[in-house]
């Protein structure tokens, strides 16, 4: 099949035509540069408050002896109990320590820390140049949540998107004691 060529006069309108859409005047550069801030500053705004809002998912899940995790500004653990730092430079356990089982990375620095509560495992992952964790003033990089199902994949609450498959969910780690740790997609 031949596609049909088009003539001088078509041609030239088509260039005139993309011309026209290509150039941008110096007031649009500014209302886009405008609109991107404003875009950039609302996205930003959504992200703390889901940020906000899965900590408070840990207060009530796995709350802290003392202060909220609101206000923490490091998680460490020392031998095997996890501990949260405050900026005035108070600590704190959790107030069910036996919640804490597991991490990965090392114990003063952890790069995720795994919680359960119910057979449900959560994991805290830590990385302060993360994309969400260079906001957080704990480097949390994300909250991930263990399906309940076998069939059901491990859920991000900061990005809200379902992470694996099935029981390739497994996740390993080093426990609390220092052996090893299996989060598996049975609980």
């Amino acid at each position: 099949m031949r596609l049909p060529i088009p003539d001088k006069d078509e041609d030239n309108n088509m260039t005139t035509l993309a011309s026209n859409h290509s150039t941008t005047t110096p007031s649009q550069t500014a209302w886009m540069a405008t609109e991107l801030n404003v875009i950039n500053q609302l996205n930003a705004r959504h992200v703390q408050q889901i940020i906000d809002y899965s900590k408070g998912f840990l207060d009530k899940t796995f709350p802290l002896a003392q202060g909220s995790h609101q206000e923490v500004v490091c998680y460490m653990v020392y031998f095997q109990h996890l501990l949260a730092f405050f900026a005035d430079g108070r600590k704190s356990g959790l107030q069910h320590p036996a919640q804490f089982v597991a991490l990965s990375g090392h114990r003063e620095a952890p790069e995720s820390l795994v919680l359960v509560n119910q057979g449900r495992h959560v994991e805290l992952i830590l990385n302060r140049h993360g994309s969400n964790g260079e906001k957080d003033c704990a480097g949390i990089d994300d909250i991930q949540l263990q399906a309940k199902h076998a069939s059901e994949p491990w859920f991000s609450m900061l990005s809200g998107k379902q992470l694996t498959k099935g029981c390739g969910s497994e996740k390993r780690f080093t426990a609390k004691d220092g052996s090893a740790y299996l989060a598996s997609c049975h609980g």
